[in-house]
């Protein structure tokens, strides 16, 4: 059971720290002063092609102002 829990503990913070890498390879805004509609508009208008829109845009909403589930999201 613990070897499971290190596991997802681990993987939270793989995550988190491929969020920030593509956070800053594509100069994203800062989500903790954006909506989520705001988000999803920029990634709609500045990430057309990109193959990692979808994971940009969920690292995006994750951190959002107004995410009702802000406080859960590990490094946020």
């Amino acid at each position: 059971m613990r070897y499971i829990i290190m596991l997802l503990l681990a993987g939270s913070f793989a995550l988190s720290a491929t969020c920030q890498e593509l956070m800053q390879k594509y100069h994203t805004p800062d989500p903790s002063i954006k909506t989520m509609k705001q988000l999803k508009r920029w990634v709609r208008r500045k990430m057309k092609h990109s193959p990692d829109k979808d994971v940009v845009l969920k690292c995006l909403i994750d951190r959002a102002a107004d995410n009702p589930n802000q406080a859960t999201v590990a490094g946020g």
